[in-house]
């Protein structure tokens, strides 16, 4: 790995000015001259009310920026409080935090930080009471459009509509499935199995999104954001760089620097991944990663296979049901209707094509056969009952038991199919 190998890693700095105006003309500048290989995100938008801007600076593990030489070699000799003094002199802080850098803060250093927090605190204006409203939307918590892709079934659905309280849209290709739904509480990662895995979900709130892959059933989640590298520029110019090996380790730096290709690769050792695809998906654009905010999206999750027809559906902007709209029901009822549809909905779409799974849902498919094993499996258990003794007589008993709501299941389907 690139961090491994020369002990370097990749520090989000931010860099501010005090009078609240765009710092990136001047931070290029002065990472120019020190010969920085850095990235800077956001590179191109539109300044507006943005606050701070961010640089993506390699800093080895004991607090040293890396730099290239004239004859493009990389070097290790500027220190991260050299570079924040470089900011400094143009007016511009920078806040880098380096593992190892306190041990080289100069006493000079100090004296300043303290005299910028000398201040009369009679002098600074009186906070005024919050707007008891603006204050209450303060702690307001946006809606999130959840998409996700897995192999869940359709009882899955009807559970998280009964826990969170709202519709969720159920759709199914193959043996991959997508389940959206609106909600501002954690959504959870129900599963009814392994085979549910993975779970790809993207959130989607406002201009914000992000992806949360779920790769074990013990809440072992991994988030992704597709956006956040997407308008990194190099700050140096990597096709001047006169060292093949200098060029690329530049290019690695604000590929991989981040770590997601490692974190990909985790994820592909326990799922099926196109490790290569996703990470396009990552990568800055002008890196040669997928151009475009829904293109981008589109690419991570095709990466797990996921069918076209349900990535569609996904990103389908009409509003309208997509598959099976399950809503709100009381606990009872889910399990009622659970039950009532049987097996094939609990279990995930990968075993359906199981022997087993296959007997049960083509007896599910004839309820007069289902009612009739149902009978005799009432009457086997009337006859242990009335047999036998002991742990005998107690199977009969259940089986009566099982019976009677095996009994009870398959009227209710023998009636709903009657009434279809």
């Amino acid at each position: 790995m690139l961090q491994n190998s020369f002990g370097v890693h990749l520090s989000y700095a931010s860099v501010d000015r005090g009078d609240g105006s765009d710092p990136r003309p001047a931070a290029i500048g002065i990472l120019e001259r020190l010969r920085v290989p850095a990235g800077l995100r956001e590179a191109t938008g539109e300044w507006g009310g943005q606050q701070e801007a961010v640089l993506a600076i390699p800093v080895t593990d004991d607090g040293r920026v890396l730099t290239l030489s004239a004859d493009d070699r990389v070097e290790q000799t500027l220190t991260a409080t050299e570079l924040r003094a470089a900011f400094r002199e143009q007016h511009l802080t920078l806040w880098l935090d380096a593992d190892g850098d306190l041990a080289m803060v100069s006493d000079d250093d100090v004296d300043r930080d303290d005299d910028a927090q000398a201040v009369d605190e009679s002098t600074l204006p009186t906070e005024a009471a919050p707007d008891a409203a603006l204050e209450a939307g303060m702690f307001d918590v946006p809606a999130v459009r959840v998409s996700t892709f897995s192999h869940r079934g359709p009882a899955v659905a009807r559970i998280l509509a009964t826990a969170l309280g709202v519709p969720v849209d159920h759709h199914e290709s193959g043996d991959w499935s997508l389940q959206q739904l609106e909600t501002s509480d954690p959504t959870g990662y129900w599963v009814t199995s392994r085979g549910d895995l993975p779970l790809v979900e993207l959130n989607r709130a406002g201009s914000a999104s992000w992806f949360i892959v779920s790769i074990d059933g013990a809440g072992g989640t991994v988030p992704f954001w597709t956006d956040a590298e997407r308008d990194t520029r190099a700050v140096l110019d990597i096709d001047a760089i006169t060292v093949p090996e200098t060029a690329e380790i530049y290019r690695r730096l604000l590929t991989e620097g981040d770590g997601s290709k490692d974190e990909l690769w985790q994820v592909a050792a326990r799922v099926a991944l196109d490790v290569d695809a996703a990470h396009r998906a990552l990568m800055p654009e002008s890196m040669g990663g997928v151009v475009g905010e829904r293109e981008r999206q589109r690419a991570f999750i095709a990466a797990f296979g996921v069918p076209s027809d349900l990535i569609d559906a996904a990103f389908e902007d009409s509003g309208a049901p997509v598959g099976r709209r399950f809503v709100p029901v009381g606990w009872w009822t889910a399990a009622r209707e659970t039950a009532i549809a049987g097996m094939g909905e609990v279990i995930s779409l990968t075993r359906r094509r199981r022997p087993l799974a296959r007997l049960v849902e083509g007896v599910r498919r004839r309820p007069a056969w289902g009612l009739a094993l149902t009978l005799g499996e009432l009457g086997a258990g009337i006859w242990a009952m009335s047999r036998t003794r002991g742990a005998a007589k107690g199977l009969g008993v259940l089986l009566v038991i099982d019976a009677l709501v095996d009994t009870a299941i398959w009227v209710t389907r023998i009636r709903r199919s009657r009434r279809g």
